[in-house]
């Protein structure tokens, strides 16, 4: 589908709108027709004191007469009985029709803001609203700049382009068409001749179009690059400020916006250079034919002075939209290049899709069954699992330990259906996960992983993200499960604190506890925890390891670790190396059948 077509419909809601756009338009119209013809009358009654009133044809009016019937009625407007009168009379009547004028144009703009930052919003809220239903393979493969430049500045991009356009092309047109008949209608042969600007500017437009399309799309791929280095530097501003890094990411920005700076320039000299080349093909044209005709009308062979100055005046108002479309497609060429980049967001395929009639999701209650599965990535991560078979039982304690791209944080993916095995299936009580409904999937699960992720909120709306609904009993239930109430009513406002961007006020343990208490919100039979403790300090890691001890009795507790010291008598303990099951068995069993868990675990006893 055509990106002007598709553009459309987030147009139709505001049919009423652009109605008032194009009455407004039309209104814009007649006033300038009617400012420029009284332009010749205010002449006519400045230099000869008296404005001569026509006779009105007979007949009906066509467009061979329709120049003799405004003259005589705008004549007989103007005509007074001194000369002084006259005057003052022509020139209320353009003071009059500029003001109309810009009345209807004042109206055409503001109503065509609305619409321009209405449907902004819409597709704004549209590809966030898509971005939030993609899958989190979507997100790995792309960079979160580039995600942010298509929703802020290629939104925008696109929709001030086509909103000028849209606005342009209700008006201009009709200004063109109607100043055509009232050219036409003065001296044909002549309008004949200023129609040869027509093909020329096409001519123009058509060749640098291409071009600034592409040039457009270059520029906004650059403004994703540079959306991305700022993005990461300032979520990675402690490890810069640590390193020393403030120079090289100050260079390495300083080159992104170089490089987005260059191809702008270079799109905006293009863009700028057509209109202007237009507007010299116009006059050049132009200025030939006031060459050619301009001593036939000395002579008085073709027009009257009066007429021949209403030919000029309307000439060079010809001249404005004509221009003024080609800036248009100037602009629909730049605006094309940030569709593109738009819609092939919105266009993107899930790859975890929920099917028409889910089953119905009433519990964990017998087991999860992994069968060949094997599992994916593409690029250059390649396969993360290979062939896996496995069993997990109700209120079982499972740990995944293995070298780092083993697959554990793979596997824990899988189960909530962040992805999809390649091949092989995955059953919970003997129904593929595919069947089943993914909301209700993943609320039996509760997850705890090593990036512990707080948003720019409250304490409790951190703890009860995506249940605003829940009850403040219930929050503080599960704080005080992940012992967290202490130390949050010891905050400045307790569960009503803000805390910040990414929970900043808050220490690593902190934040890990919060973490917890928002994973037992739901009261889910399964803990996913992916690496709990890696990112805290032994002491802290310790006391978190205690707390998912205690909230994991009578639940399903997965866990992916290298802290093979986490690891407790009774556990479960599944061994995986380059995505292949290599033990399952109790720490005992590994520690006398294995090499490479003597081995994990002499390392961390040495380290």
């Amino acid at each position: 589908m055509n990106f002007v077509q598709r553009y459309t419909r987030y147009l139709r809601p505001h049919a009423f709108r652009i109605l008032g756009m194009f009455l407004s338009g039309l209104m814009f119209v007649l006033f300038s027709g009617v400012s420029i013809w009284m332009a010749a009358d205010f002449i006519q009654a400045l230099f000869t004191g008296k404005v001569l009133v026509p006779e009105l044809p007979e007949g009906p009016v066509t467009i061979a007469n329709v120049a003799e019937v405004l003259k005589h009625y705008s004549a007989q407007m103007v005509a007074a009985g001194s000369a002084l009168e006259t005057l003052q009379r022509a020139i209320l009547f353009i003071v009059g029709a500029f003001f109309f004028k810009n009345i209807a144009l004042y109206l055409q703009t503001i109503l065509a803001a609305s619409v321009e930052q209405r449907v902004a919003q819409q597709m704004r809220d549209g590809l966030y609203e898509k971005l939030m239903a993609q899958d989190l393979a979507f997100f790995h493969q792309r960079k979160t700049g580039d995600l942010v430049a298509a929703g802020v500045n290629d939104v925008l991009q696109l929709n001030a382009g086509l909103a000028e356009a849209f606005s342009k092309l209700l008006r201009d047109p009709l200004t063109i068409i109607m100043f055509l008949i009232l050219l036409l209608s003065i001296s044909w042969q002549m309008t004949l001749g200023v129609l040869v600007i027509a093909p020329i500017a096409g001519i123009v437009t058509g060749v640098a179009g291409s071009s600034l399309k592409r040039k457009s799309k270059r520029t906004q791929a650059r403004l994703g690059v540079v959306s991305s280095r700022l993005n990461e530097t300032l979520y990675g501003m402690r490890i810069v400020q640590a390193y020393g890094g403030q120079k090289h990411e100050t260079r390495s920005f300083d080159e992104a916006t170089e490089d987005h700076y260059q191809h702008a320039v270079k799109r905006e000299r293009l863009r700028r250079l057509v209109p202007r080349l237009e507007e010299m093909v116009g006059v050049l044209v132009i200025s030939v034919i006031l060459l050619v005709a301009g001593g036939r009308v000395l002579s008085g062979q073709w027009l009257q002075p009066d007429d021949f100055v209403r030919f000029l005046v309307l000439l060079f108002g010809l001249l404005t939209p004509l221009v003024s479309l080609a800036e248009v497609q100037a602009k629909l060429k730049v605006a094309e290049g940030a569709a593109e980049r738009v819609f092939d967001l919105m266009d993107e395929e899930h790859q975890i899709d929920e099917v028409a009639q889910p089953k119905p999701v009433t519990g964990f209650k017998k087991e999860i069954r992994l069968e060949k599965v094997s599992l994916q990535y593409g690029g250059e991560r390649g396969t993360a699992l290979h062939d896996l078979d496995l069993e997990i039982r109700p209120k079982e304690r499972l740990v995944l330990v293995g070298r780092s791209g083993s697959g554990k944080s793979s596997l824990l993916n899988l189960l909530p259906r962040f992805y999809d095995p390649h091949s092989g299936r995955i059953l919970m009580d003997g129904i593929d996960l595919r069947e089943l409904a993914i909301s209700d999937l993943r609320s039996l699960f509760g997850i705890v992983s090593q990036d512990v992720t707080l948003f720019h909120d409250t304490v409790r709306a951190n703890i009860a993200y995506g249940r605003p609904e829940m009850s403040m009993d219930r929050i503080r239930e599960v704080a005080k499960q992940a012992r967290a109430d202490e130390f949050i009513e010891e905050l400045p406002e307790g569960y009503d604190t803000n805390l910040g961007n990414l929970g900043e006020r808050l220490s690593g343990g902190q934040r890990q506890r919060l973490s917890i208490a928002r994973a037992l919100l739901l009261d889910p039979p399964i803990l996913l925890l992916d690496e709990p403790t890696s990112a805290l300090d032994s002491d802290v890691a310790e006391e978190i390891q205690k707390t998912l001890d205690e909230v994991g009795e009578g639940r399903t507790v997965i866990t992916a670790t290298h802290r093979l010291s986490a690891i407790r008598p009774d556990d479960r303990v599944v061994l995986l190396d380059e995505g292949r099951l290599l033990a399952d068995g109790t720490h005992t069993d590994l520690y006398a059948s294995s090499d490479l868990y003597r081995e994990l675990l002499s390392r961390q006893v040495e380290a």
